[in-house]
């Protein structure tokens, strides 16, 4: 009797079923991939209105860098507020009752020329009929820097125009949660987030600015003269407007600081904003409806701290202030001047 001692060797059945795990995890992964990348497509997260041809539903979404995409094409809207955190506070439902247009808040805090700018070419794009655009300019826009640089990171892949780009940046942990809520909202199980956009930062807040005032502390004069140096974001502005007819309102605003905000008498930062203030003045004075409204001045608003979240952010009774003299310029109603200004 012969007995066959020859036995299979387990690393061969070990290397073939490793093997067909592999090839099996490859293609689950791939199946999984391409499916969330196809619900993504389709749930639209960011409500960008690219591929799905559905009904602006708005969006759940916090952070206005996103949420933005949404608002800045929803058709209910026909003006648009832009700037940083100092234009937020700018109230769009008074706005709109008091112009008799329908005003979208799409100010983005910590942000600079760049986005704003991409923002307006957005809402811009979105609208074939405009009613007027409000733009919060602060020193931002006085840059010399050709690059103008940013200060935060920016989804400029989410406004661009090209789709290739947003293919390719719109598969991400993020846009998974955006179409989760999404389809909350589609559901009527989730309140879209706020269609204008408006965020008051005073409120859950307290008043608490107790400024130190330098002893002898004068404020330059800041009053805008003729421009005699480039300013590479205020001419990236002329190319924007100049895509849009000339009889679209603007209205240019240079918010309000507290005084020891301002320039020291002496300084030269102050001929620099002087003439920032003059390039901008020029930008509204080429419209055939444009209005230059500089707060940014020494003056009784400027020396009330009672005025101030901070040194840079004013309070609701100064915004609305700044609503009704926006108002007055787009109605071209006589302007209230305001104390201090």
């Amino acid at each position: 009797m012969v007995i066959d001692t020859k036995i299979a060797s387990p690393s061969v059945h070990t290397s073939s079923e490793w093997r067909q795990f592999v090839k099996v995890f490859i293609a689950t992964l791939v199946i999984a991939l391409a499916t969330t990348y196809l619900l993504i497509l389709v749930l639209d997260p960011y409500d960008s209105g690219r591929f799905a041809n559905y009904p602006v539903y708005g969006v759940v979404d916090e952070n206005p860098r996103t949420a933005h995409v949404s608002r800045g094409r929803d058709p209910q809207f026909n003006s648009v507020v832009i700037g940083h955190s100092r234009g937020q506070l700018l109230d769009p439902e008074r706005l709109s009752k008091e112009t008799r247009l329908s005003f979208v808040q799409l100010t983005v805090p910590g942000t600079t020329p760049r986005e704003q700018l991409t923002l307006l070419r957005w809402f811009t794009e979105h609208h074939s009929q405009i009613g007027a655009v409000i733009l919060v300019a602060d020193t931002a826009w006085c840059t010399q820097n050709p690059a103008v640089p940013l200060l935060n990171p920016f989804p400029f892949w989410l406004y661009s125009e090209n789709n290739f780009e947003y293919l390719i940046n719109v598969l991400r942990t993020q846009a998974l949660g955006r179409a989760w809520r999404r389809t909350l909202l589609w559901l009527g199980l989730r309140k879209r987030s706020s269609p204008d956009g408006y965020w008051d930062y005073e409120a859950g807040r307290n008043w608490a600015f107790r400024p130190n005032i330098p002893i002898n502390f004068v404020p330059a004069s800041l009053q805008a003269t003729e421009p005699k140096l480039s300013f590479p974001a205020i001419e990236l502005l002329h190319h924007a407007l100049s895509k849009l007819d000339r009889d679209v309102p603007l209205v240019i605003v240079r918010p309000p600081a507290f005084f020891t905000e301002l320039p020291a008498s002496g300084d030269p930062n102050a001929n620099l904003i002087s003439q920032c203030k003059g390039a901008l003045a020029e930008v509204t004075s080429q419209r055939l409806r444009g209005a230059f409204l500089d707060f940014e001045v020494d003056g009784e608003i400027a020396r009330n701290p009672e005025n101030f979240m901070d040194g840079a952010h004013y309070r609701a009774p100064v915004a609305r202030m700044i609503e009704a003299r926006v108002a007055a310029a787009l109605s071209k109603r006589p302007v209230p001047e305001a104390k201090g200004n």
